[in-house]
């Protein structure tokens, strides 16, 4: 685990703090990594964070261990009490902060790049701060932060659009704005049956590469927040939806068609490998592609 290290509940007992162990899995096409952490050896070293400005924003969900937390939170000495209640911590890149752990203590979270939360924003509060955040209770985060550990363990026809649209939605909630703000400002705003067009076309032309709600919100001249509301009003479908669904129905007629090597035919659906492309056709299907193409030629 990199940057701001603030990680599990933790006991003020010296002699309880533990040396956790990591477990971290980053998606390779955005950047986002998976992070999961495990107290279970008496140590008296606390976890602790740099203060590099580079350093990623982090997102930690804990359920609690039913002793105090411990450490230090953006610059100064903290102590929560006992909870066994999940909860959630925010701190932006660069936080002069950490934790101290204690056994039997664990947590999962994300780093998200340096700026790649900022990235999503809406124009009009590109300038906000993203606001730290210290074990509270919040079950929207929780459940978002659970779908995104999911996609980076088993990322589909279309994660990189998955994981931008759930980082988007935690960045909304931690930006503590009311979206309707935002949303009143969108719907002011179409998407031109000409644009929408070279939208369609500049996906089918790059299915085989990685495309990012970056890349369709460029083709449209649009916000990334602007265009995903927008897209989804002129096609019925998020973003996510339909590159999903195009790389899938390309995946099919390829399949049925027989031609390419199953490997060759992962790298023409946008996966990095056939390992990928076989656990997301499966997880989309319900078959693997080779039964898929079996069963295709019966």
């Amino acid at each position: 685990m990199t940057g701001t290290a603030i990680a599990p509940e933790a006991c003020d007992a010296p002699e309880a703090l533990a040396r956790p162990s990591h477990i971290t899995m980053a998606h390779a096409d955005t950047g986002v990594s998976l992070f999961r952490v495990h107290a279970v050896q008496p140590s008296t070293e606390p976890m602790a964070s740099g203060r590099n400005p580079s350093s990623p924003d982090m997102l930690m969900i804990t359920r609690g261990s039913g002793r105090p937390a411990t450490g230090r939170f953006t610059g100064s000495p903290y102590q929560v009490a006992p909870s066994n209640a999940v909860r959630a911590t925010f701190t932006p890149h660069g936080s002069d902060s950490y934790v101290i752990y204690t056994p039997s203590s664990s947590t999962f979270g994300f780093n998200f790049p340096n700026g790649y939360l900022r990235q999503l924003m809406p124009d009009s509060l590109q300038s906000a701060e993203l606001i730290p955040m210290l074990f509270q209770p919040n079950p929207q985060l929780a459940q978002l932060a659970r779908t995104l550990e999911v996609e980076i363990e088993s990322p589909g026809f279309a994660s990189s659009m998955l994981i931008e649209g759930i980082s988007r939605s935690i960045m909304i909630a931690l930006m503590r704005f009311d979206p309707q703000v935002a949303i009143a400002q969108a719907n002011r705003i179409h998407l031109p049956s000409w644009k929408l067009n070279r939208v369609l076309d500049y996906i089918d032309a790059h299915l085989a590469d990685d495309i990012r709600l970056a890349d369709l919100a460029s083709v449209a001249d649009l916000s990334i927040f602007h265009f995903t509301r927008v897209f989804k009003l002129a096609t019925g479908l998020s973003p996510y939806q339909f590159v999903h669904n195009r790389r899938l129905e390309r995946s099919r007629i390829l399949l049925t068609d027989g031609r390419l090597e199953i490997a060759h035919l992962a790298l023409a659906c946008g996966f990095s490998s056939q390992s990928h492309f076989t656990a997301a056709f499966t997880k989309a299907v319900g078959v693997s592609p080779g039964r898929f193409r079996r069963e295709r030629r019966l």
